[in-house]
């Protein structure tokens, strides 16, 4: 047992990030019904926490849905005012019976001042940590009235920028401790809230609290796994405490210990036998310890509580070696090539993501083959159920601590503010196997040395060199010293990525954000050539699909230069720029239907080139995560998924493009090379099926390999001087497929085109198709007379299609599952199949 006497500055910190176990069976939640009104105004109208001024606004039929059409730009005085909300709370003298009674606010967004029975108990200024009063010298027996004020957040920002007395990128913005999306982005409205985002509720306990329970991994062996379970806690007078620590109601281990009055730090020590390792999705079981911890104090007990342990290592390498320094992440000392995306807060509107949504978005990541998430520093630390489900689902977490593409101030109570935020979030996430890394910022340091700042804010050099050792403070102090307090065992970096896409750097060392592609205008096909290390951002936009554009739009509104339709693309050239890729390798779709259509196989052709790059290049390059997944609204954007959980073609591509085997024909240099590419552990042997056909079916060659695919590798395994075959033939109607099979099973096919889809001589395919009724849907078998070029299904009828946006070759057959809850029947007649030659 360590007994620490700890700095006032300190103990209040760490009281602030505390993690609750016992403490909070005792409590009165406050969610529920509240009202709420305009500062100033009689009229109180009803009110729903957890929640924001504008859900509560449009619950009230007071605005319409922002996200449709373009009522964005009808509620921006909302952030303008300020807001009251308050609530009646009935309280038994049963509460008084313990000795400590405190409010617990687990997100006020963002400036609020709490009162309890008009007395100001907490000044909050930070959406992204939780506030703690003590209610025991203000709360009384019976009637007690609880509000919150939240000012106007446009006004106390531009108070506060004010006073620094200098200028910062970012603006206002920089000084609120608030989710920087709400103030827009390039994909996402500006909508910036006010409320109580998150539960809140009383907590009741009597002469210690159990603030906080961490476990560390002191080394783990097939044979064995050695952990310490470190318990902080508060007690209000000298007594002994006894821990055990237990599994599956076996006891680990049991510790008696003599607690001081103070805060006391309590290792114990404990042992698992033969234990069973966490792995990523792909790699094998994400299997979870729940490990459970009992705490008694003066023989009462206090603490009873449970934490999933996943036990497994995971690093960040970052070693020199003949071309620069790697950059990729070993899991249980294997190295494993990351493959994922980019990850937002799912609404504008947190507090209204449903459990459900969660979960049907984590399961489509882990369908999607992915094995790793960024989470995005300019959204939300994300809620528990996030991460509980990334633990269950082997999905490793790239954390971003929330900084982002803006440089920030530098004085006492802005760090003060930072640090305690910084502390709880580590203390609250450390304890998840998900977590794979810490990182200080998303594009801070790449946006100081490129985008031009210091010119763009007419620093001198005396003021640059400030306002960069402000930013030295924040990420190399602050937060990289909380980091190493709380949570050393973890890989730390200060921002990402670490060279701008332009520096030549990039491709060398760190991770890399290549923006070349829909920044620079260039090629689909420089991809081939930038690859770097590891890949943590690249991306192309696609619009959303035509349901979910039905969802925010009038049948007038669905044209491309329509107000409505370029409300809904936040990027200031984001159309030109779809525009000018897609009609360099298509033709101009014939109307809006085909152009939305069109618009995804672009994005999801795009994102497979440079996957495909990557995923090559193993083991120089160890990661790719594309920007993004998922959308905070009903937009055309980057995303492979939808606000609405709809998936766009590029998530259909994933999963093969993602798959543990991938193979990868490419043409160089004249010569056709087919690659093979291997995440899993094992060996295997396959067979290596490639084939050269025109459109009719008419095959002009055909082998079969058997190949021994290697381990955790990427392999060159067939090359041909492709160009002397194909001279003979016409280029503009020949496919080249090569399909990796294993017992006769198809494991990944890629299909390669001599010619962009433009230029290819697509005639319209008979499509044949039969229909099956399933328990859970329908099965969809089709077959065509000619090549169907990225085949599209739609249905009326609501449900999901297991595949999706595939070619279809001739004589050959595919089989699609739609999945449905409807009922209703006559599915054929709902059903349309539509491909690129129906587009033009």
């Amino acid at each position: 047992m360590k007994n620490m006497r700890f700095p006032i500055v300190f103990v209040l910190l760490f009281l602030l990030s505390a993690s609750v176990f016992s403490q909070d069976m005792n409590r009165i939640d406050l969610g529920g019904r509240w009202k709420f009104r305009k500062q100033g105004s009689e009229k109180w109208m009803d009110a729903r926490v957890p929640g924001c001024v504008h859900t509560d606004l449009i619950r009230g039929g007071l605005i319409n849905d922002p996200f449709y059409r373009d009522n964005e730009k009808y509620i921006q005085w909302i952030s303008d005012i300020g807001w009251e909300y308050e609530k009646v709370l009935m309280i038994s003298d049963t509460v008084f019976q313990y000795n400590h009674i405190e409010l617990v606010c687990k997100g006020l967004d963002t400036y609020a001042n709490v009162y309890l029975n008009d007395s100001l108990i907490i000044v909050a200024d930070n959406m992204f940590r939780d506030w703690y009063a003590d209610l025991a010298p203000i709360l009384k027996v019976g009637v007690n009235k609880i509000r919150i004020e939240f000012p106007a957040v446009t006004a106390e920002n531009k108070s506060r920028y004010d006073k620094l007395g200098y200028k910062l990128p970012g603006d206002e913005k920089v000084v609120c401790r608030k989710a920087a999306y709400h103030f827009g982005w390039d994909w996402g409205p500006t909508i910036i809230t006010s409320g109580i985002w998150r539960p809140i509720y009383i907590r009741c306990w009597e002469h210690v609290n159990v603030m906080a329970v961490q476990y560390t991994q002191r080394s783990l062996t097939d044979s064995l796994a050695e952990l310490t379970g470190i318990y902080t806690m508060l007690s209000s007078y000298d007594d002994t405490a006894f821990i055990q620590v237990l599994y599956k109601d076996n006891l680990l281990a049991a510790k008696k210990v003599p607690v001081m009055n103070g805060v006391s730090v309590i290792r114990v020590n404990f042992q698992i036998k033969n234990p069973k390792r966490w792995w990523p999705n792909g790699m094998g079981e994400p299997f979870l310890y729940p490990i459970q911890h009992k705490v008694y104090f003066a023989g009462k007990k206090v603490a009873d509580g449970t934490t999933r342990l996943g036990l497994r290592t995971v690093e960040l390498n970052e070693d020199a070696d003949t071309t620069g320094t790697s950059f990729h992440f070993t899991v249980n000392d294997v190295p494993v090539f990351m493959k994922g995306a980019n990850y937002i807060p799912q609404d504008n509107f947190p507090s209204r993501v449903t459990d459900s949504s969660y979960k049907a978005l984590i399961q489509s990541v882990k369908d999607a083959k992915m094995n790793m998430l960024r989470v995005w520093g300019g959204g939300i630390y994300e809620n528990d159920i996030f991460y509980n489900l990334c633990d269950e689902n082997g999905i490793l977490v790239w954390q971003d601590f929330m900084f982002a593409c803006a440089m920030y101030p530098n004085d006492r109570e802005f760090i003060r503010n930072v640090q305690a935020e910084a502390i709880q979030n580590i203390v609250r996430l450390r304890n998840h196997p998900c977590i794979a890394l810490w990182c200080g910022n998303n594009e801070i340091d790449e946006g100081w040395k490129n985008w031009g700042w210091q010119k763009q804010y007419g620093y001198s050099p005396a003021d640059s060199a400030k306002i960069w050792n402000n930013y030295r403070g924040i990420f190399g102090s602050t937060i990289l010293t909380s980091v190493l307090k709380f949570d050393s065992l973890r890989s730390y970096i200060l921002s990402s990525p670490r060279y701008g896409w332009g520096r030549a750097e990039s491709l060398k060392r760190g991770d890399m954000h290549y923006w070349g592609v829909w920044w620079g205008k260039e090629p689909f096909s420089i991809y081939k050539e930038k690859t770097g290390r590891f890949l943590s951002e690249y991306g192309f936009q696609g619009f959303p699909p035509l349901e979910t554009i039905a969802d925010f739009t009038l049948p007038a509104d669905r044209q491309l230069n329509s107000p409505v339709m370029k409300s809904h693309q936040k990027h200031p050239v984001g159309y030109e720029t779809i525009d000018e890729y897609l009609l360099r390798d298509y033709k101009k779709p014939k109307d809006f239907d085909s152009y939305v259509y069109v618009s995804q196989l672009l994005q999801a052709e795009g994102i497979k080139t440079a996957i495909e790059a990557h995923r090559r290049a193993k083991p120089y390059c160890m990661g790719t995560l594309y920007w993004q997944l998922n959308d905070c609204w009903p937009v055309v954007s980057w995303s492979s998924r939808d606000y609405y959980g709809r998936e766009k073609a590029l998530h259909y591509f994933l999963k093969n493009e993602y798959g543990t085997l991938l193979v990868s024909p490419i043409l160089q240099d004249n010569t056709m090379k087919v690659f093979v590419v291997s995440d899993s552990l094992k060996e295997c042997q396959a067979d290596l099926h490639l084939r050269l056909q025109d459109f009719s079916g008419n095959v002009h060659f055909d082998t079969t390999l058997a190949i021994h695919v290697e381990p955790n590798a990427s392999k060159l395994y067939y090359e041909f001087p492709f160009r002397q075959l194909i001279r003979i033939f016409n280029p503009c109607q020949l496919v080249f497929t090569a399909d990796l099979m294993m017992g006769g099973k198809y494991i990944s096919r890629n299909n390669y085109y001599f010619q962009p889809v433009k230029d290819l001589e697509l005639e319209k395919p008979v499509i044949r198709r039969t229909v099956k009724k399933l328990q859970d849907g329908y099965a969809i078998t089709l077959s065509t007379d000619k090549l169907a070029k990225n085949v599209w299904l739609t249905s009326t009828m609501k449900g999901n299609f297991s595949d999706n946006f595939f070619d279809l070759l001739p004589g050959e057959t595919r089989t699609v599952q739609f999945k449905t809850i409807d009922k209703s029947g006559a599915f054929s007649d709902k059903l349309r199949i539509q491909t690129v030659a129906d587009t033009y």
